[in-house]
């Protein structure tokens, strides 16, 4: 059977990229000099359209899309765009964290959050502004609208996380507007402190419940967050091989998973998933039938020596 069990939701609380870079295209080129020669809310929005496009290109020169992306949030500020803006912000701590800026950003998108009434993330990044930038005009400002209450980071997670089999619940025992604000404060998480060394941790348990929710562009995301930022991280090769699987079992896009399968084996020839992962790449195209009478087939010759 392809179906491979991997996930546990109860782990939730027991302690890559090419080489290949492209520029910017042109059409962002067209949409910013468009917006430049006349200003108003709909070439605004069709430059930033152009930007956001040109943010999943998982080949775009990164430097350069951080320049666009900066632009954008201007643009977004100008004409008051709040998810624009929340985009931007984010996209930019993420990639651009030792930017001088950062702690200003993290602070405007906890401001963000709270006013889209999403307390536990913005509580989160509040502590992040506090914390790593401390005697800042904006760690001061960050220190005076956190949650007094929020002291432990750890324990405010755990119990975050510990909503997701509360309450009103699908037919697998999740919560899923508990398990979408668990996601989002790992990754709120992960943005303010990417040093911590549970970091990592925090995004792979976010990723296991975006999948348990079928949540499928946050866990891609979820997953090259781990993939490109953490590569020494003990889980990153396990993560590989999810974004493989899900990639060919749920997204049905067999080319885009037999890549990552590739670079999998390129990546970690010695890992313990290589076998499985080899078996996956050689049947990829084969339906769920044929796979399981190969593997019965394989048991019967087993049996016969």
């Amino acid at each position: 059977m392809r179906f491979i069990t991997i996930f546990s939701f109860f782990l939730l609380f027991s302690a890559c990229k090419s080489d290949r870079t492209t520029v910017v295209s042109s059409p962002a080129t067209d949409a910013e000099n468009a917006y430049n020669a006349n200003p108003d809310n709909a070439n605004a929005n069709k430059f930033i359209d152009e930007i956001m496009v040109q943010m999943q290109n998982e080949d775009a020169d990164k430097a350069a899309l951080v320049d666009l992306a900066t632009k954008g949030l201007e643009v977004a500020e100008k004409f008051n765009l709040p998810p624009r803006i929340r985009t931007f912000l984010f996209y930019l701590i993420k990639e651009d964290y030792a930017n001088a800026d950062t702690p200003n950003r993290i602070l405007a998108l906890a401001n963000q959050m709270s006013t889209a009434k999403r307390p536990q993330t913005a509580n989160i990044l509040y502590r992040a502004v506090s914390d790593n930038f401390t005697g800042s005009e904006a760690a001061k400002t960050a220190l005076a609208k956190g949650d007094p209450e929020v002291t432990k980071l750890d324990n405010y997670l755990v119990n975050i996380g510990e909503g997701i089999f509360k309450g009103e619940v699908n037919k697998i025992g999740i919560n899923r507007n508990a398990a979408l604000k668990y996601v989002d404060a790992c990754e709120a998480y992960a943005l303010g402190f990417p040093n911590a060394p549970d970091a990592p941790s925090y995004l792979f348990r976010a990723a296991e419940i975006a999948k348990s929710i079928q949540t499928y562009p946050k866990l891609m995301s979820l997953y090259d967050w781990i993939i490109n930022k953490y590569p020494n991280y003990e889980k990153t090769p396990t993560t590989f091989f999810l974004k493989g699987f899900v990639l060919e079992n749920d997204l049905k896009n067999n080319e885009k998973a037999e890549e990552v399968y590739n670079e999998f084996l390129k990546k970690y020839p010695k890992h313990d998933l290589v076998d499985d992962v080899q078996f996956l790449l050689e049947n990829i195209n084969k339906s769920d039938e044929e796979i399981r009478q190969l593997i019965e087939q394989k048991q019967e010759e087993l049996k016969k020596k």
